[in-house]
């Protein structure tokens, strides 16, 4: 990018930061607009710094900037009155998926990419985590929408090999990037999912503990898919929050 950028009052919210140099800081930032943008925030760790409560994750934002190239530099920023005087009170089990769903919308959301839809789902996703409601159904349809949001979606309503609609008494296995197979033979097995559940996810109901183990286990083969080899740091708090039933 040769042109200047300049955006002013986009909402957004702080997915990670990090110290930059004495006092400055490190954004990545997920915006309505805009996407995923790389930000420079001077002098923000400095002690009267107005900026500093304010740039902490889970707090709903209107962000200004001026950007050239990749890193822009933060130009102000306040709290998004409409979202909410404060950010999503997370704690406990809620806060660490929280920190998990930042770490998908860093690794799966490319950098100036707008993309509506997925800055919708994760805002959908810390009002559930904060509404303390199921935290693993919450990832579940999380993980379900992004992947929608993304071009990833799941074919979820028929047999791919077939075309038969997907029936709930009938098991399957599941071809990523194509969808489920019916099973001719296992009947149990890591790759091994009932219809019912399949079905279940589809209509993002995920009401049993049943359904909520087929969807962790499915949607983590298919985040695999996309997020490569490197591991995401925090996938070992999300199998632990299924593994609890939180």
């Amino acid at each position: 990018m040769s042109e200047r950028e300049t955006v002013l009052l986009e909402r957004g919210f702080v997915l990670h930061q990090r110290p930059y140099r004495n006092t400055s800081q490190l954004l990545e930032c997920v915006t309505a607009a805009h996407g995923r943008v790389g930000l420079v925030a001077r002098g923000s760790r400095r002690a009267r710094s107005g900026q500093r409560a304010l740039l902490q994750p889970f707090v709903p934002l209107l962000i200004s900037w001026a950007r050239r190239g990749e890193l822009g530099r933060l130009i102000a920023v306040e709290h998004d009155r409409e979202a909410g005087a404060g950010g999503y009170a997370l704690a406990a089990q809620a806060l660490l998926a929280g920190y998990y769903a930042n770490e998908l919308m860093i690794r799966l959301l490319p950098r100036g990419d707008s993309n509506w839809e997925a800055f919708s789902c994760y805002s959908r996703c810390l009002a559930g985590l904060a509404a303390d409601t199921n935290v693993a159904r919450t990832l579940r349809l999380f993980e379900l929408r992004l992947l929608r949001a993304l071009g990833y979606g799941l074919e979820l309503e028929s047999d791919v090999h077939t075309g038969e609609p997907i029936r709930a008494e009938q098991r399957y296995t599941f071809e990523v990037e194509h969808g489920p197979v019916a099973s001719r033979g296992a009947t149990a097995g890591p790759d091994v999912y009932t219809g019912a559940d399949l079905i279940a996810l589809r209509d993002e109901s995920l009401e049993t503990p049943s359904s909520l183990r087929t969807a962790q286990r499915l949607l983590a083969r298919v985040l695999d898919t996309y997020l490569g080899e490197r591991p995401l740091k925090s996938r070992l708090v999300a199998h632990d929050i299924v593994d609890r039933g939180l």
